[in-house]
């Protein structure tokens, strides 16, 4: 995989520096050295020169010492296989395990993680953030784009085997009759079917008085004997009588049919829910519909609408998934944000699945680590780690230098002052 323009800018930057304090390293060894051969070349003619003589010396010593410790790290020196050298690739999956134990046992703590939460109110900020309406447009930019991929990535036979099997079994386990009766007493509850019966006559009313030829026809189809505009009367005072019941019905609460109607519902409700006939009927019901409907290519010619529609509104230039999910989360993150109590209540939710999580699944993130590192080739390794810290390293090289040289001066102050020189 070809890395990114930016990371390939970094590495080289990386690479850059470590070279350059290699050199400077190692040209201040050189450097010491010339000047103890130097020193040591004059000193009959400058005594002093014994002063410069101990700083170079011990300085060569020092830096010779540090670029060993240096680079025993990450190879053998000069390529000789000295014991307890080349120390990172050696023990590369070591340190793997190693690391992965202490990310788990020092960063992947439920303290430390729900402790950060608590301090970050991740989920004000990301409501903070959608409720930007460009925020949003992207999100719903994003889901929309994803859309076709993951309908792509779907076998279109195992979806709808797996609705039509659904589907089957939810029906299946509906208990059909104490379901109907149990919604027929929702719908009754509060004199709510009086409401409906008020509907049913008042359509019959109208329909009797639109259609008072439509009853006479059938009434003198039936009655041969006699003239027709008897047949009128009598059909017209029936229409009239039946509008007047339905008018006496609608203002009168406690009607006998009002009560009639009711008993019989409630008595209905009842059979439904506790008879067994009642609900050997709606099984066999439930049975013949299921046999009887095409569940497969019902389902078939659902879902391919669904994802001819969905494919055709993502390639529109105007989404209305799009627009209808940028509308849905700003007017969920505006009510979020009215709600302080309810983003508390989200972010404590949130802390808390972090922390089982944590809890179940950090020893196979520390597994994880270690198993990437084992998997990484040991020079890549070494080669890694080194341009992460070897400039850092290259730092330790010059201080020994320093360090040794001014330790150099140490010891020769105090040898002649004890006269040992």
């Amino acid at each position: 995989m070809t890395a990114p323009p930016a990371a390939d800018d970094r590495l080289r930057a990386k690479r850059s520096r470590l070279r350059r304090m290699r050199v400077l390293a190692t040209g201040l060894l050189l450097l010491m050295a010339a000047v103890l051969v130097a020193s040591v070349a004059f000193e009959k003619r400058f005594p002093w020169l014994v002063w410069v003589e101990a700083f170079a010396e011990a300085a060569v010593i020092g830096a010779v010492a540090d670029w060993f410790a240096v680079v025993a790290l990450f190879r053998h020196p000069l390529g000789l296989p000295i014991p307890h050298t080349a120390i990172v690739p050696r023990n590369k999956d070591r340190i793997g395990a190693e690391l992965g134990k202490f990310v788990e046992q020092n960063f992947l703590t439920p303290e430390n993680i729900v402790a950060k939460l608590a301090e970050f109110d991740l989920v004000g900020q990301a409501v903070g953030w959608l409720a930007e309406p460009e925020h949003s447009r992207e999100v719903a930019a994003v889901i929309r784009d994803f859309l076709p991929r993951l309908l792509a990535a779907f076998d279109d036979a195992e979806i709808e085997r797996l609705i039509a099997g659904t589907v089957a079994a939810r029906i299946e386990a509906i208990d059909l009759a104490k379901a109907s009766g149990g919604i027929l007493a929702i719908v009754t509850a509060g004199d709510r079917h009086q409401a409906v019966l008020d509907q049913i006559l008042r359509r019959v009313g109208i329909w009797l008085h639109h259609n008072r030829e439509v009853i006479k026809d059938k009434f003198s189809a039936h009655s041969s004997f006699t003239p027709r505009f008897v047949d009128a009367y009598i059909v017209n005072r029936f229409v009239d009588g039946i509008i007047d019941l339905i008018s006496e019905v609608a203002v009168t609460p406690r009607h006998e049919l009002r009560l009639s109607f009711d008993l019989y519902l409630h008595e209905f409700i009842d059979r439904l829910r506790f008879e067994p006939e009642f609900q050997a009927r709606a099984e066999a019901l439930k049975r013949d519909v299921l046999r009887g409907v095409a569940l497969d290519e019902f389902v078939a010619a659902i879902w391919t609408e669904i994802k001819h529609q969905i494919l055709a509104d993502a390639a529109a230039e105007s989404s209305v998934i799009e627009a209808q999910l940028v509308e849905a989360l700003l007017r969920l993150a505006a009510q979020l944000q009215s709600e302080r109590a309810v983003l508390d209540r989200l972010n404590v939710g949130l802390s808390s699945v972090f922390e089982a999580g944590l809890l179940r699944f950090r020893d196979q993130i520390a597994l994880l680590i270690e198993e990437v590192v084992r998997r990484w080739n040991a020079r890549d390794v070494t080669l890694k780690i080194e341009l992460e810290v070897g400039s850092d390293l290259q730092f330790i090289r010059l201080n020994g230098t320093i360090v040794g040289g001014t330790v150099g001066l140490g010891l020769q102050a105090a040898l002649m002052l004890l006269g040992l020189r």
